[in-house]
């Protein structure tokens, strides 16, 4: 008896492994359908001269906004509790109307669970005759949530998933108090409690604030409540697919830094409302918040290595 329950313990732990290496070979077969020139045309366009800075309220937003709707449309995206991808609001003390765009990838079965992808696509706009066309800050992000997008919609096409609901929200007027994230949190058409995480995306592109001497990193900020969940997870799935970027699970090293950030995103909002939080960012450097910021300093490279990462996470949380 005791030799039979231990081959079959041995067969279940070599099925698993199976299972399991069979899992890690699609996911990256996934992956490595990321196309750099399609990353560059979106980040390119976003950032252009021609957007001036997006600026909430603008011609330039609005640009944007347009673009954004059509990409969440040709992805099979579908309003989140809506009949429009849209979600316009009144930032306060102003006239100025802001529209977050939000769009569903369905779960391949039902289920009344979610996981919230974000990232904001508004910035400063022109300041003093200088256009902010902010590429790191934040097209690099929006490039990166397109990109993540793309491949769920591809995994849902060949029935391989996802097991949840992904809602992608591209946050507008960040960079105006937090609101476009602030009008979404208060206004959640379902119960925070069925969103199990928000992966928020700020500022991924560039190389040039790294916690040591390799530029393939990434830095992070987690509520404190799953901070060891996501740490564990990281490691996990970088072991698992043998990656070699650095992640920094300290915000270098600081503290003081980590808990300032919790704050400076649109994960803030999320938190506020009840959802756990993690926001993902490869720093700020001497073009954040400059007229420099301009999309010839994006590594692309590493730039995908992060959008991996946060791909392998994001499908280990579904």
């Amino acid at each position: 008896m005791h030799y039979i329950r231990a081959l079959i313990f041995v067969f279940t732990l070599l099925l698993s492994a199976v299972i399991s290496n069979a899992q890690t070979a699609e996911l990256t077969k996934q992956t490595s359908t990321i196309s750099s020139a399609k990353m560059q045309s979106r980040l390119s366009f976003i950032s252009d001269d021609l957007t001036k800075g997006r600026a909430s309220g603008t011609p330039g937003n609005l640009i944007v906004s347009s673009f954004l709707r059509e990409e969440f449309s040709r992805l099979g995206m579908i309003p989140f509790y809506s009949t429009t991808f849209t979600q316009s609001f009144t930032i306060p003390e102003s006239s100025i109307i802001g529209r977050n765009v939000v769009g569903v990838i369905p779960s391949l079965y039902y289920t009344d669970e979610y996981i919230l992808i974000s990232a904001h696509y508004d910035h400063l706009g022109i300041i003093g005759g200088n256009i902010y066309n902010g590429a790191d800050d934040n097209a690099s992000g929006v490039t990166a949530l397109l990109t993540i997008a793309e491949i769920f919609s591809q995994m849902r096409e060949l029935r391989q998933g996802p097991r949840k609901n992904i809602i992608f929200a591209l946050f507008d007027a960040k960079e105006s108090n937090l609101e476009g994230s602030s009008h979404f949190s208060t206004n959640l058409p379902v119960k925070s409690s069925k969103i199990s995480h928000c992966i928020n995306i700020d500022q991924i592109g560039c190389t040039f604030a790294p916690p040591g001497k390799r530029e393939n990193y990434i830095l992070y900020v987690a509520d404190s409540k799953i901070r060891g969940d996501i740490k564990k997870r990281l490691d996990g799935v970088k072991r698992q697919y043998e990656m070699e970027i650095e992640i920094d699970h300290t915000f270098y090293n600081s503290p003081s830094f980590y808990e300032i950030f919790l704050r400076t995103s649109d994960q803030y909002n999320t938190t506020a409302a009840g959802i756990p939080s993690v926001m993902f960012t490869s720093g700020i450097h001497m073009h954040t918040y400059k007229p420099t910021d301009e999309h010839y300093f994006i590594n692309y490279e590493v730039l995908t290595e992060r959008i991996k990462l946060l791909f392998y996470l994001i499908n280990n949380l579904l």
